[in-house]
């Protein structure tokens, strides 16, 4: 499978950026381009062919397009179809940032926080020609804000838009190795169990007796044990995924605070404002502001 690899010290250049929404039966352009084209899908279903491969592109998705490769999407979409995308250029040439890599190859580093971990492939953009982000979608949050700020920049090319599209580079990078090691069974399978639950039932009440009961551990043990594996205790864990959860809810205007607090399993909303707090820096109503704007073209 082709991939994109390049040293973050050698940074992208950011061209342009959107977000396209379609009611249905979007077909994407045939067309061959001389620079990367990155794709998340966030609703409905992508359908794509590159160098006579053809994808089905899912919501928590993403798709690239390479320099010099010809590409369009191969059969209409059904429904809704709605997807973030970014143009941008790597130092040096193709044949230096696209390889042919088999998904076994060593470039495909553990997750954060699970040794060995190699500090390195933490600083190495590395993304294959399609693949998944980790649940967290850190990396979707990432795209809407650079959306946010090249509208906020009329579209033009800032340092901002730079440093924003390397810092999403980076993180999409290290989600998809986490989703990678996920899927393959890299992680103990008790602790895999746990975390699934954890990403399954985040909506539920969760408590570290309760979760060590159900699995069979000692609550000290089975805390430790899942910060050995994530880099947080279990609560931390458990809140820091209810945290990110929000953070998506929040994109939609339609959703109270209060609402969404109890979506993500808070029965206290002033905890879940504390909580919010004190993980992004500011009130879940100061980020619902911050990043709202985006480029959406319509087909």
């Amino acid at each position: 499978m082709l991939s994109c690899i390049c040293d973050a010290s050698k940074p992208a250049e950011y061209l342009t950026c959107g977000n396209l929404v379609s009611e249905n039966g979007f077909v994407h352009l045939c067309r061959t381009l001389d620079f990367f084209v990155l794709i998340l899908v966030q609703e409905g279903t992508l359908h794509m062919c590159q160098n006579d491969r053809t994808y089905d592109v899912r919501p928590g998705e993403f798709f690239l397009l390479f320099p010099g490769s010809t590409h369009y999407g191969y059969k209409p979409t059904q429904g809704f179809l709605s997807y973030c995308w970014v143009h941008f250029m790597l130092p040096g040439s193709p044949a230096d940032t696209v390889k042919n890599l088999p998904r076994s190859s060593e470039n495909h580093c553990p997750a954060e926080g699970i040794p060995p971990l190699d500090p390195a492939l933490q600083e190495r953009i590395c993304l294959p020609e399609h693949g998944k982000i980790s649940p967290e979608k850190r990396s979707q949050l990432l795209f809407l804000q650079l959306l946010d700020l090249a509208k906020r920049n009329r579209y033009e090319i800032t340092w901002s838009c730079h440093h924003a599209l390397n810092l999403l580079l980076l993180e999409m990078s290290r989600e998809y190795r986490q989703a990678e090691y996920f899927g393959q069974g890299m992680l103990p399978t008790s602790v895999q169990d746990i975390i699934e639950w954890v990403q399954s039932h985040f909506d539920q009440p969760l408590t570290v007796s309760g979760l060590a009961e159900k699995f069979g551990y000692h609550p000290s043990y089975l805390s430790a044990l899942i910060k050995q594996y994530t880099g947080y205790p279990l609560v931390t864990y458990i809140n820091r995924t209810r945290i990110q959860v929000s953070k998506n809810l929040l994109n939609s205007h339609t959703l109270t605070i209060r609402q969404i607090s109890s979506m993500c399993g808070f029965t206290d909303e002033k905890h879940f404002m504390k909580l919010f707090r004190q993980f992004e820096g500011m009130t879940p109503t100061q980020y619902r502001k911050a990043f709202n704007q985006k480029k959406i073209n319509t087909l």
